[in-house]
């Protein structure tokens, strides 16, 4: 079985004239029914295959795909303002609009309130900013790659689960773990004898982080693919045990000032650990990939008049001026300021031992000899 994150997708509808008009050749929701991604959904060229996602993700996970309960309401609105608001169209962006609305009511008929798709994550997560001059009815920037998209010969209504499971009003993303993943799966194996192996080899069951400890905790956190849902958690069971091996001594020093001479105001870097006898900042992420404007925040921790320790130690002097260690859930990278780049340097895969942190703990070392040459 393999150990996954899960989330309902809640698609919804535009909420507007302008994006009703943007969108009235496809849907979102016909770009999944017909699985066409030739159009990328907040119209972003060459980006393909994209999809709203929290950032928690990682490949592998699985995507339950639903049509909002809400969007009927959409469409009837948003059709009786397009027929008050006439006179301010010509004839032909009236009619796309409005057969684009007939065609949006006889889908909402079929799939409103329904979960009509699976998907599966393919890849890293994206940052992609909206456009500031045009408003989307979804607010996250966070993109994830999907591939194996399923569309279900019998849809499941919220009618069937919404007394166990909560679809949230608030985002378009409703998690899934553990019984709730099982329920909805049962739910789609009872009612559609075909389904993608990816859906029926996965199991969602939270990672037991009580019984995580010293002893195990490479071996249990791997297993479950170091699927942490927030960031705190990943820091706690994983990170801060790396670190310890990591550096020359355990001590691990945390939320540490930096400041710069040119900066009005103190940043905190997440750690700072000492290796080959240098003190090196460290910056934990759920995901790089997702992260908005990265190399501005490290570069908020390079080039430092003073970088105090958690005991009131001021070693800037004794500091890697020009790098940051950066580690996610799937890597370890170094962040360079002279060129402003950030280099993978490790996959946390491959780490299953403690011989494996040695290695790693070389391969550092060697990485920042040569930048600093």
């Amino acid at each position: 079985m393999f150990y996954v994150q899960s989330y309902i997708s809640n698609v919804s509808f535009p909420t507007t004239l302008e994006e009703l008009y943007e969108y009235a050749r496809s849907f979102n929701l016909e770009m999944l029914l017909g699985c066409d991604f030739d159009r990328m959904e907040d119209g972003y060229e060459e980006r393909t295959n994209l999809w709203t996602a929290p950032k928690w993700c990682k490949k592998g996970d699985v995507v339950f795909f639903m049509h909002a309960k809400t969007a009927g309401q959409k469409i009837s609105c948003l059709r009786n303002l397009l027929l008050s608001e006439r006179s301010n169209c010509t004839n032909d962006q009236f009619w796309l609009m409005m057969n684009a609305l007939i065609r949006a009511k006889k889908l909402y008929k079929i799939y409103g309130g329904k979960i009509f798709a699976i998907g599966r994550i393919s890849g890293e997560l994206e940052y992609l900013p909206h456009d500031e001059e045009y408003k989307y009815h979804w607010k996250s920037s966070i993109y994830a790659p999907l591939d194996s998209i399923f569309l279900l010969e019998t849809p499941i209504d919220i009618s069937e689960f919404n007394q166990k499971i909560t679809v949230s009003r608030q985002s378009s993303i409703t998690p899934l773990f553990g019984d709730d993943f099982e329920f909805i799966k049962k739910l789609i194996l009872s009612k559609n004898s075909i389904v993608e192996d990816y859906l029926l080899n996965s199991v969602a069951e939270p990672m037991p982080l009580s019984k995580i400890n010293d002893d195990n905790w490479i071996t249990v956190v791997n297993k479950y693919r170091r699927s942490f849902f927030l960031e705190i958690q990943f820091r706690t069971f994983y990170v801060n045990r790396l670190l310890k091996y990591l550096g020359d001594i355990k001590t691990i020093y945390k939320e540490c000032p930096c400041k710069k001479e040119q900066a009005p105001s103190t940043t905190f870097v997440d750690n700072v650990i000492k290796l080959n006898d240098k003190y090196l900042p460290v910056e934990i992420k759920l995901s790089v990939s997702a992260e908005r404007n990265i190399s501005a925040q490290l570069k908020s921790y390079c080039g430092l008049n003073i970088l105090m320790l958690d005991n009131g130690r001021d070693v800037h002097d004794c500091v890697y001026s020009n790098n940051v260690l950066v580690i996610d859930t799937e890597s370890i990278y170094i962040y360079n300021d002279i060129d402003e780049s950030m280099d993978k340097v490790y996959d946390l895969d491959d780490i299953q031992s403690y011989e494996d942190i040695s290695v790693l703990r070389n391969v550092i070392i060697e990485e920042l000899q040569a930048r600093n040459i």
